[in-house]
């Protein structure tokens, strides 16, 4: 699909369809794009974030499915200049974001982002947030494939 993300050249890939490889606790990728390259430059966004994912394309597609989706529904949503696509890789999951808040450094930490804001809407699956600032968050959020077989919990008889 891409260029996933290694340790070394020679090394396993640090983000797969399972999660992150330890000892990586959380990855995070960027990419900006401009209102005025419209729909195009975010799809490109979109795809920019999920090479990082070394991963079969029945993971990667919805994944970048859901980058396009974000894009464009953050495009409906907002009037900034500059917008980017946030994908985030942690032990609960992947989230992909689209934002017009451009400011919020990579390094600042938990409290950042949307996961503070409050909820204002859901659109077809996206979780849409909106900031005392006015910016807007768009955001997925997905499940790592397991690992082996699924136990079955059976109930007491």
């Amino acid at each position: 699909m891409g260029t996933p993300v290694h340790a070394s050249s020679d090394g396993p890939a640090l983000l797969t369809e399972h999660g992150l490889m330890e000892p990586v606790r959380e990855m995070e990728f960027t990419a900006r794009f401009t209102r005025a390259d419209g729909e195009l430059a975010a799809q490109a966004a979109a795809v920019a974030v999920t090479r990082a994912i070394d991963a079969p394309p029945s993971f990667v597609s919805p994944v970048l499915d859901a980058g396009r989706s974000a894009s464009r529904c953050l495009l409906a949503r907002s009037a900034s200049d500059t917008c980017r696509i946030v994908l985030t890789a942690d032990s609960s999951g992947i989230t992909v974001s689209a934002t017009d808040d451009v400011a919020v450094p990579l390094d600042a930490g938990d409290g950042a982002g949307a996961k503070n804001l409050p909820l204002l809407a859901v659109v077809d699956g996206l979780r849409v947030h909106h900031g005392p600032d006015g910016h807007v968050w768009v955001v997925w959020k997905g499940a790592w494939r397991r690992t082996g077989p699924v136990r079955e919990v059976s109930g007491a008889s």
